[in-house]
């Protein structure tokens, strides 16, 4: 019996844990069926589905009127001499867009194997022949798409009430550096998922993570404020330079010189975040089943 039980055991643990090159196909639509299932379980909760879907213009409120109150105005002559616009409004908003896409790699991309555990079917996923990430990577496009639509209606909102000066011109380039921007997220949300897993209660380092990359990210003040060391180390996330891009395309007008780096730096991070999540993932995820550790959730 214990030799049949070890054999279990290693046999288990051999499990991939990554996607399945040969089976892609099969591997997206275990991505597809964990992000359907997700919004399954936000429509059974109306109230709440509602409440998550306006919190994004809730929670932006307070930056703008702690921005127009402090500054006297719509406009500041120190923030254009810092970053080229004085529009506290706008500058604000395409900070604050992406606010929530960090919540997306830091909070629901970590969580979404603990909810599992929440909602009893942990066990039933890590019997399953796909890979625990395509779980994380479902709830990562399902917070994705549910973010999206928040932001939506943050920007119709705060354009009807306060205007917003972008340049129509560099929506799609900005759109470009949003894409390889939220790459880099998904390989960080990865990390965040991994040490989540092996922790259990997850929510301290996701909090402890959330706050840094927020302290790091020019989101309602430019990076120049930070010292030098803080704004070293924000080059390490990619939330830094692909705002700094997006601003560049939105609101200070085509800088080619500036915009190639930040294309290019985003596209290394994209690459070393993915990487490095995967096998972090795929250490973890080897070790908590090789410990027995799931039971202990």
């Amino acid at each position: 019996m214990d030799n049949n039980n070890e054999d279990y055991r290693l046999r288990e643990v051999k499990c991939p844990t990554g996607f399945n090159w040969s089976n892609l196909k099969a591997e997206l639509r275990a991505v597809w069926a964990a992000n359907i299932k997700d919004w399954k379980i936000e429509f059974a909760y109306p109230e709440s589905f509602f409440r998550q879907l306006i919190s994004p213009l809730v929670f932006l409120l307070p930056f703008l009127l702690y921005g127009l109150v402090l500054v006297g105005g719509r406009y500041s002559d120190d923030l254009a001499q810092l970053v080229g616009t004085g529009d506290i409004v706008t500058f604000i908003f395409t900070g604050y867009m992406l606010m929530g896409f960090i919540g997306t790699a830091v909070w629901a991309m970590g969580f979404s194997i603990r909810m599992e555990r929440w909602f009893g079917t942990l066990e039933a996923i890590y019997v399953t022949p796909t890979s625990r990430l395509g779980q994380v990577l479902g709830m990562a496009l399902h917070s994705t798409i549910h973010q999206s639509i928040g932001t939506l209606i943050q920007f119709i909102v705060i354009y009807l009430t306060f205007g917003l000066a972008l340049k129509i011109e560099g929506i799609l380039p900005a759109l470009g550096i949003f894409a390889l921007m939220m790459i880099a997220l998904y390989g960080f949300g990865i990390v965040v998922s991994a040490v989540g897993l092996l922790l259990k209660e997850g929510w301290m380092v996701s909090d402890g993570l959330y706050s840094i990359m927020m302290i790091l990210s020019p989101v309602a003040y430019p990076l120049t404020v930070l010292p030098t060391v803080a704004q070293q180390i924000s080059t390490a996330f990619p939330t830094a330079p692909a705002l700094i891009g997006m601003r560049s395309f939105l609101m200070e007008g085509y800088q080619p010189e500036v915009i190639i780096n930040v294309f290019l730096h985003l596209i290394v991070l994209g690459a070393v975040w993915i990487l490095f999540g995967i096998l972090v993932f795929r250490l973890v995820d080897v070790y908590v089943r090789k410990r027995g550790m799931l039971k202990k959730f």
